[in-house]
């Protein structure tokens, strides 16, 4: 009986332990740079926090560069559609370093304007977040600008970009040797390219709106990948493939008012279809890529063919590059939206 009743209670100290702990790790923090709050620095919250808390940033212009080696959330007190009085800002302080490093799994950043300012140095020297060998992160309702890569991702996976509009900066969005990473519903503005994706696979694309870069979206000796209902407009080239870039899907895209549509060098294997093409020139193909699914093709802004039975598909194929054997033999007439197929 003696040994029974030392087994329970050792097993409600370890119970009672347990809830001990976890409550520990779900810590909360404030910053502030006007006093009353916990901390006056981001990384100073950082570095006396523990895996699991969360931070909470008051508005103002924290002027330093955050390293984050543990699992946490840092969020911003206010939206950053707010008022500027209202907003949060960290520049970096360093110009050649990354304004957020991040090299812990599940870190959750949101709700920042993020400004780095160009180094100068190298075209991907300084990042405005940088993840590197984490996966389960996710980067959400940021603002970056006048950073050499607004958001960069180094051998990462299984991380989520939602709602981050980066514009004015070399890359906007760039993943290097990065797979299964979700970006959705981001805005990349007024960069040298858009988004990049370099030696990645399975990586989703979706809902993100890239315009007004040289390049819109670039993807280099990347596979598998998924780009749909994404909207490409106004940029030198709207969408480039590359260097064995291969087997990737481009569907239900949107691509208007580029110079140059698409472009696929190098790049074999694609699956084309379901999208929308009025631009000055719609579509280069030195490669042999598929431009329609078993049903349907693309909608082209200069196919002239007839539409007979009116199924949708028009009757003549639309030709992208006769030599390579690029056609489109199922194209959409042009009374018919691609939604609809």
């Amino acid at each position: 009986m003696k040994g029974k009743s030392i087994q329970k209670i050792c097993i409600i100290f370890l119970l009672v332990l347990g809830a001990t702990a976890t409550q520990a790790s779900a810590a909360a923090f404030t910053v502030g740079i006007n006093g009353g709050e916990n901390y006056t620095s981001i990384q100073e919250a950082v570095n006396n926090s523990q895996n699991g808390d969360t931070i909470v940033v008051s508005p103002g212009i924290y002027i330093e560069n955050v390293n984050v080696t543990k699992e946490l959330a840092i969020v911003s007190k206010t939206d950053v559609s707010g008022d500027r009085a209202n907003r949060t800002y960290v520049i970096g302080a360093i110009p050649a370093n990354d304004v957020f490093s991040i090299k812990s799994n599940n870190v959750k950043i949101t709700g920042f304007h993020i400004m780095g300012g160009p180094s100068g140095i190298d075209a991907y020297k300084e990042v405005g977040i940088y993840l590197e060998g984490v996966q389960g992160c996710s980067l959400s309702n940021n603002t970056l600008m006048l950073n050499d890569v607004g958001i960069g991702l180094e051998n990462s996976q299984g991380n989520f970009l939602d709602n981050n509009q980066i514009c004015l900066g070399s890359t906007g969005i760039i993943l290097s040797r990065s797979n299964e990473n979700k970006l959705s519903n981001n805005l990349v503005e007024t960069n040298d390219e858009g988004i990049l994706l370099d030696n990645s696979t399975n990586n989703t694309l979706m809902n993100n709106t890239a315009k007004s870069n040289d390049i819109g979206l670039l993807l280099g000796t990347s596979r598998t990948n998924m780009l749909e209902n994404n909207s490409i407009s106004k940029n030198s080239y709207g969408v480039v493939l590359e260097n064995m870039a291969e087997s990737n899907t481009l569907t239900n895209n949107s691509l208007s008012m580029n110079g140059l549509g698409i472009y696929l060098r190098g790049a074999t294997s694609n699956m084309i279809f379901l999208n929308k093409f009025f631009n000055f020139i719609n579509a280069v193909d030195e490669g042999t890529n598929s431009w329609n699914s078993s049903s349907a093709g693309n909608k082209w802004k200069d196919y002239n063919g007839t539409d007979a039975d009116g199924n949708g598909i028009g009757d003549t194929p639309y030709v992208v590059n006769q030599t390579t054997g690029s056609i489109d033999y199922m194209p959409l007439a042009n009374n018919v939206s691609s939604n609809n197929q």
